[in-house]
């Protein structure tokens, strides 16, 4: 033991320190080095023959050899967790300079127009200065807010009876492949057509004398003579519907195909009827497109102009009819900007609503 002693010392002095006991202790070894007593600690030989009291155990290696492990982990994983941040934060970096020109083409055609709009709206039209007067009137408006109210009750109507009557047919949509590849594609054919090209083909179909439908309903002896109803609100709620329903089924039809079928197939295995499955199951998980789909409805229909005056009658059924008369006919443009302005923020405030209705579902579920 004594010439291990002198080789450790030779080969290991440099890096062992130096004791500041005794003087007539010497330094100690190592601790894997150093002799045993019978109860396992580590003792150091005085001269003379004496021993140490106990030091300290083996065990204490471990734990250092452990803890500079874990210290070499932690320094590892933070330098992995500080390269990824900056990879986040360089692919974020890149996702804004991507979205930054259609950020700037919606500032340019769409907010800074209804800067301008609103900044009008609040002039007068005889002398330029300030007023409130146009709001104030429009809002005081027996004939507006009769026409608004069916505006509004037009496209609560249409966009209810849009959800009912598209929900089974994307439900089969979702559910039947074969089906969904015939039929999708004739129902995004619609989709791309404008209000202007649905308006005519009403006319054209319904149309009180010469429309193809009216015509075959005289033939069959179903009715008799001509059916002034499509220059009316249901000829608009019509035209409406059929564009409502086509957007509706686009959408909850995507909504349905992502809900996993195996919750359906479990809920009818434990004896739930199959329209049971759908109303506990289904439905609720499709909520999130219903409320989507319906404000688009709702807004498109609000905001519209090419169906209403394609098919408008005598009376005026739509505020945008309003609007464009006193633009375009009486030269009352600070009024028509004040009632327009009036209409945005209706459309605004649904969509606004119905995205916080969106959030809070998600939450709740």
């Amino acid at each position: 033991m004594g010439f291990l002693q002198v080789q450790c010392r030779h080969h290991l002095g440099r890096h062992l320190p130096r004791s500041r006991a005794e003087p007539g202790i010497q330094p100690s070894l190592p601790r894997i080095l150093q002799p045993r007593s019978h109860s396992g600690a580590i003792t150091v030989k005085r001269e003379g023959g004496a021993r140490s009291p106990p030091s300290c155990h083996i065990g204490d290696i471990h734990q250092m050899t452990t803890d500079s492990g874990k210290t070499m982990a932690v320094g590892a994983a933070t330098a992995i967790s500080d390269l990824t941040r900056k990879r986040r934060r360089r692919r974020e970096m890149l996702y804004r300079l991507c979205a930054l020109p259609a950020i700037l083409t919606t500032v340019c055609i769409t907010l800074v127009p209804m800067g301008l709009l609103l900044w009008l709206s609040l002039q007068d039209q005889r002398d330029g200065g300030f007023s409130l007067r146009y709001y104030i009137a429009t809002l005081t408006d027996p004939f507006f807010l009769r026409t608004l109210g069916t505006t509004l009750s037009i496209a609560l109507g249409v966009t209810v009876t849009s959800i009912i009557l598209a929900m089974p047919l994307a439900y089969l949509l979702a559910r039947k492949t074969l089906l969904r590849n015939v039929i999708m594609p004739v129902i995004s054919v619609p989709r791309m057509l404008p209000f202007v090209v649905v308006g005519y083909a009403m006319i054209l179909l319904m149309a009180p004398v010469t429309g193809v439908l009216i015509q075959a309903l005289n033939a069959l002896g179903i009715v008799d003579g001509p059916i002034f109803f499509l220059f009316d609100w249901p000829g608009q709620a019509i035209a409406f519907g059929y564009s409502g329903i086509v957007v509706a089924t686009a959408v909850l039809s995507g909504v349905l195909m992502s809900v996993d079928r195996q919750l359906e197939q479990a809920a009818v295995s434990m004896g739930a009827s199959p329209l049971r499955a759908f109303r506990e199951i289904t439905l609720p998980l499709a909520v999130p497109g219903i409320i989507a789909a319906s404000a688009l409805i709702f807004t498109t229909i609000i905001t519209a102009y090419s169906v209403p005056v394609i098919l408008n009658g005598r009376v005026p059924y739509m505020i945008s009819i309003i609007i464009a008369s006193n633009l375009l006919t009486l030269q009352q443009h600070h009024l028509a900007y004040a009632q327009a302005i009036i209409v945005t923020v209706i459309a605004i405030s649904v969509t606004v609503a119905a995205q916080l209705v969106l959030v809070r579902y998600g939450r709740r579920s």
